[in-house]
């Protein structure tokens, strides 16, 4: 998938000023905040080796990179709603992020609600684990910055009109 010019995670940077720099050098990320939004990103634009490479589940299962794609490549991420954070700041050890995620599986629309666990390990941060529920058929709202017209260029990135994508 092309690279969108605003990065997905909702920051309204650039993506290559965003979460690409996370992307291009796994492990970087100075926060659980910052890993939080690359990984959402890394979703985004089904860059599962990312999300893959930057986690280490707590209850020792092995996710390879397919089993991420196969559960995640029909999920369209359309925003993500950062609700709190709570430690997770460059000299903690542990942090936890709650966050919604927008998302469009065919004609359906939903919303991932998830508090998720970070640790850092050898000076990088990791998903360790979440608890997360998902939510069907849920009104998608959109703030401000997203009002875009039907002709344009859809926000997610996918190079398709709105209309013929999220609208």
């Amino acid at each position: 998938m092309p690279a969108p010019n605003n990065c997905p995670c909702g920051t309204a940077l650039p993506y290559e000023m965003c979460c690409a720099m996370y992307h291009n050098n796994p492990g970087t990320a100075p926060t659980a905040e910052a890993l939080m939004r690359s990984r959402y990103s890394a979703f985004a634009l089904k860059n599962f080796r990312y999300v893959q490479q930057t986690q280490q589940l707590e209850d020792a299962s092995e996710q390879t990179e397919k089993d991420i794609s196969e559960s995640n490549d029909h999920t369209q991420w359309i925003k993500l709603e950062i609700l709190e954070t709570l430690e997770g700041n460059e000299k903690d050890k542990t942090g936890m992020v709650s966050f919604c995620a927008h998302f469009k599986e065919g004609k359906h629309i939903g919303r991932l609600s998830e508090r998720s666990l970070f640790k850092k390990i050898h000076q990088s941060w990791y998903y360790i684990s979440g608890e997360h529920e998902v939510q069907g058929n849920t009104p998608l709202i959109k703030p401000a910055s997203m009002n875009i017209g039907r002709n344009d260029p859809c926000h997610c990135g996918s190079n398709k009109k709105f209309k013929k994508c999220c609208g």
